[in-house]
Order: C-alpha cells, then structure tokens, then sequence
C-alpha cells in the first residue's frame, strides 16, 4: 500500500461515542492521524461511505453498538476488501456470528481483530507467567475471578445496557482473556464446551469437571463483593472500611474491585490486583500488583491497558498475514449461554455443528477458540 499525503487520515474511526473517543484520543496522542465518518449526527455508522479515498485507510475502527457491527464491517470491507479493521467487543451478536464468519470468507484478504485489553496487559501477562512458573512443580487447584462495580449510575445514563449478553456482557470477555492467560489452550477449549455446574443472577459461575481446576467466575454491576477474602488484603484501610468490610460498592463511587487469584495445591495463593491503590494514588488505574502471597513477594506493574491494548492490536493488524481474524466466537457464545442461563435457569448446550465453527482456521494470536 502506497504512503498517503501528508494530510490524508490513516485511521478511521466509526462511532465516535465514549470509547470511539478514548480511540481517537489514544492514537492521536501517538501521532498517528485520525479521521471519524461522523457527520455531526448523533449516530455515524450509517456514514462510512462517505469516509475519504479508502486507499489512504491503513486501518478502521468499529466502535459503534454492538447490533450494528455486521453492517458497519460489511460496508468497510465493501469499499476496501483488504481492510484492517479493530472491531470493539462483542464482535457482535450470538445470532450475527454465521453471518460475520461468512462475510469474513467472502473477503479473504481482509484482518478483523476484536479488541481484547486484558490479553495486551503487561499485568495480565506478569501474572500468568509467575502461575506458569510455579504450577510446574506445584499444580492449580483453584481459579477465581471477580470484576464488580457499580453501574447503576451508567446505566441509568444508557450505558452498559446489554439485552443479549445480559450481565455477561460487561466484565464476562475481560475475566475470560485472563482465564485464557493462565489456562493450557487445550483446557481453555475443555472449559468453554462445559456446563458450568452453578449459575447465579448476579453471575456467580462455579465450573467443576475432569482435567481442569475448580474455576469460579464473578461479575456484579450492582457493586455486591462476593471475594472480599481473596484481594482486600491488597487495599488500604480505608477502602476496606468503606467498601470491602460492608461488601458492598455504593451507587456512584468510582471504585472498582478487580483480581485474579490462583489457589496451588500447596495451599500457595498467587493473586493479580487490578487498582489496589484507589484513593491513595493519583494514578491508581494504571497501577497493578501481582502477589505471591506465602512467599510475601510482590511486583508494581504500571500501565494502562485500554491504551497498550490498542497500540499493541494496531501493530499486530499491520504485521499478520491477509485473511487472518481474532473473533473467538466460542468465547461469544459460552457468554451468551451464561447470559440464557441467568435469564431462564438453563444453559444452552453447544452443539457439535458450533464446537467445529468454532475451531475453523485460518484464525489467529494464540489459541483462537
């Protein structure tokens, strides 16, 4: 592809609403030139025709709701077949994800990439190599996730409003990159094609089964704590006052209780604590810590995922081979399951037609499942 003008855009941005923002703002700030298809309406996605010489376009963003993706993906890829495109999560819904696979055949040229944050975090990769390093000779018993806020407040502003994935839509593919991270790829697919054995309204996912260890998942958006025990350790008091003791984050507080914690069979507890130090640091969100808990050692990992995250998707779109996707479709639809399973009681099962969709090639970045 021949360099643009100086003053031709190279990315462009489709639905410039909160998070198209935090794109435009983040790779603007590293000098890359930005350009949106808005028209100054309060929706855009019906705008990308309109978008400059696509052959100046070295990448796009899809960034608008998620029922519009199929259609927004479509017309990029009408208008330039070897579009490099970073879709924002869920790739789209359950019932749209024939049709994206179909339309990613049809265009054998292009690369479609989800953004995936967590599996980009320089944390998220410090911890899964200290579990690595100490499940060799001292094998995982227990995996516990838990990603609660209150998004009372952002729902009642009509964000986070998810009527397919439900609750697990929210935090449900941020807790599953960081299971992906730690798990062997062989027992991650085992994972998604089992039946959790208990799921809970506020998305409480126990999962027991032969060849894993015990894993439990949990996310609430209505800031109820369910693992105090395992992270609080890592906070100051006084957020263990106001927040951890009562089990509870109130309606507006912009505190948000988020780790990772692997049990080893020796009773050993490596844990991954995302913002331990709200309301003591002024640059807490981008402040992590991994600890090795008996061993009392720990590590400061400072960064911001959303940002390495996307730097990180955008170079790997400029480098990997035409025809290759990341849209893990089993994650999608073990999600949407979750999401069935706390709406009606029953979790749908994958059916044998789906485990082989699932597992088609070419796809890519590590075990796309």
């Amino acid at each position: 592809m021949q360099a643009p003008p100086p003053n031709e855009p190279r990315i462009v941005i489709v639905g410039l609403g909160k998070i198209g923002s935090l794109y435009a703002a983040c790779y603007g700030e590293a000098g890359h030139r930005i350009r949106t298809v808005d028209t100054g309406k309060s929706a855009d996605w019906d705008q990308v025709a309109h978008a400059p010489d696509p052959s100046g376009v070295d990448a796009w963003v899809v960034a608008t709701p998620t029922a519009t993706h199929l259609s927004v993906v479509g017309e990029i890829l009408r208008i330039q077949p070897d579009a490099r495109i970073l879709l924002e999560k869920p790739a789209c819904y359950p019932e749209d994800l024939v049709g994206l696979r179909r339309m990613i055949r049809r265009n054998p040229r292009a690369r479609i990439i989800v953004n995936d944050v967590y599996s980009h975090s320089g944390a998220v990769r410090h911890f899964a190599e200290s579990v690595r390093q100490l499940a060799e000779s001292d094998p995982v018993k227990k995996i516990t996730v838990e990603f609660t806020k209150n998004r009372e407040l952002d729902v009642a502003k009509g964000r986070f409003v998810d009527t397919r994935y439900g609750e697990a839509g929210y935090e449900g593919f941020h807790m599953l990159s960081i299971l992906r991270a730690i798990l062997p790829a062989e027992q991650y697919r085992t994972y998604l094609r089992t039946v959790p054995e208990s799921v809970t309204a506020e998305m409480r996912v126990r999962t027991s089964a032969p060849g894993l260890p015990e894993i439990e998942l949990y996310t609430s958006s209505t800031g109820t704590i369910a693992f105090a025990g395992l992270a609080g350790f890592a906070f100051s008091e006084g957020v263990s006052r106001n927040y951890l003791t009562p089990g509870v984050i109130p309606y507006g507080s912009e505190f948000r209780y988020r780790f990772a914690d692997v049990e080893l069979a020796s009773g050993e507890h490596v844990t991954l604590v995302f913002e331990p130090f709200f309301d003591s640091e002024p640059d807490y969100k981008n402040l992590h810590v991994v600890h090795v808990r008996n061993a009392a050692r720990h590590s400061v990992i400072a960064v911001n995922h959303f940002e390495e995250a996307l730097l990180a998707q955008l170079e790997l779109l400029h480098h990997i081979d035409e025809g290759t996707t990341a849209i893990r479709p089993a994650e999608h639809r073990f999600l949407a399951a979750l999401g069935s399973a706390m709406a009606t009681g029953a979790f749908p099962r994958t059916t044998e037609t789906e485990h082989r969709e699932n597992e088609e090639k070419p796809v890519l970045i590590g075990s796309e499942v």
